[in-house]
């Protein structure tokens, strides 16, 4: 990549990138304590064409009313609604994506489906580039903005040999990783919700929880499992 001037400064995020996107999902953010639906998408990210981030994700609202269902596969809305409210992370994506005058994508996403199903935004290659879509003044007089990465371009991934084989192993690793996640979830169920201290013994202890040192590997859910009142530890005792 090229040198760029030291004394500039960035967000930390990807602002001007490809991502070709290999899985999506509608649900919350189990890496954050939000409890907005947002549509989800994952891929290989890449910057003048060298891969930054094999497993880059994105995520945009979905505004009021929306539920997953079908395990995230889609959202429904509880007023009878089916289209988004353009102000909506979902909203301006799909503005983006449909505008005649910018990336103009309306023929073939129709092609794929609805945009409240998920697998309509697979299995894409998109070019983002980071837009500031929104300026307010909060209550104490702070000015603040909401960026998006919006498309300026979209194409269908094509089919190269290798490519599934590929896409594959990342669902394995996701599936996995989810899995052991809802495991410990599932485990934590079987104590009280000021027994925290006591679940972190024995989720951690390989004698008591089989995958105990696979908890360990991952940082995102070691430091969710160890920290009380956690999202992890409140979907476990929100009954």
């Amino acid at each position: 990549m090229p040198e760029q001037d030291a004394w500039t400064t960035e967000s930390g995020l990807l602002d001007d990138f490809d991502l070709v996107v290999t899985e999506t999902w509608f649900g919350d953010d189990e890496e954050n304590d939000d409890e907005r639906i947002f549509l989800f998408l994952r891929g290989e990210a890449f910057q003048e064409g060298e891969l930054v981030e094999e497993e880059y994700r994105e995520r945009y609202s979905c505004g009021k009313n929306w539920d997953p269902i079908d395990d995230g596969a889609a959202v429904e809305n509880s007023t009878g609604r089916n289209r988004f409210n353009r102000n909506s992370g979902v909203g301006r994506l799909i503005d983006a994506l449909v505008d005649p005058e910018g990336v103009d994508a309306a023929a073939l996403l129709k092609e794929r489906g609805q945009p409240s199903k998920a697998a309509t935004f697979n299995k894409l290659t998109i070019h983002f580039e980071r837009e500031v879509v929104s300026r307010w003044t909060n209550d104490d007089g702070e000015h603040l903005t909401w960026e998006l990465p919006l498309p300026t371009s979209v194409e269908a991934t094509p089919k190269k040999k290798g490519k599934g084989k590929s896409s594959k192993k990342a669902d394995s690793r996701s599936k996995k990783k989810n899995s052991l996640r809802a495991d410990v979830i599932d485990f934590a169920t079987e104590f009280d919700v000021d027994e925290h201290d006591k679940f972190v013994d024995q989720v951690l202890d390989p004698d008591v929880f089989t995958n105990a040192e696979l908890i360990e590997a991952d940082p995102e859910l070691h430091a969710e499992v160890l920290t009380d009142g956690s999202k992890l530890w409140k979907k476990a005792h929100k009954g």
